[in-house]
């Protein structure tokens, strides 16, 4: 029994980035430069790399694209 549906979870994620406008201009701030510096931080903190393993996980494991994930998981 799955804790939560991932293939549901899954599913809302791409809906979000296919038709959200906001969410859509969210990860390009996000990505630019005008994003503060802050997320270099983050990036390093051990939590955050398991999250970002898992997410990985996650997201091979649900797509069979190739490099869908380029989130470093060297935790």
């Amino acid at each position: 029994m799955e804790i939560f549906p991932t293939n549901k979870v899954f599913e809302i994620v791409l809906n979000y980035l296919a038709y959200d406008e906001q969410v859509r201009e969210f990860l390009v701030y996000i990505q630019s430069e005008e994003f503060p510096p802050i997320h270099k931080i983050v990036e390093n903190l051990k939590e955050y790399k398991d999250v970002s393993a898992f997410m990985c996980m996650f997201l091979k494991h649900q797509s069979d694209r190739e490099n869908i994930c380029s989130v470093p998981t060297d935790v």
